[in-house]
């Protein structure tokens, strides 16, 4: 998949839900609750692509299998 400035997803990130995806998908994909976003891109010329990886994965495999430990832990970093 090639995204607005001709970067490519790697299609190892897009064929199945990592942790800090499912994290994103559970904040919505906001960059203003994002732990990461705040280390690693607020300050940062790059931009963060992983909503742009969280769409993709809805597409293609569907939304996470959210647990109840997801949701938990992601309410306690909100």
């Amino acid at each position: 998949m090639i995204y607005k400035y001709g970067v490519t997803c790697s299609e190892t990130l897009s064929n199945k839900w990592t942790q800090s995806a499912v994290d994103c998908y559970l904040i919505g994909c906001s960059c203003q609750k994002c732990n990461l976003y705040r280390v690693y891109f607020s300050t940062s010329v790059y931009k963060c692509q992983m909503k742009n990886t969280v769409i993709d994965l809805v597409r293609k495999v569907g939304v996470p299998e959210i647990t109840e430990y997801d949701f938990q832990e992601q309410k306690m970093v909100l």
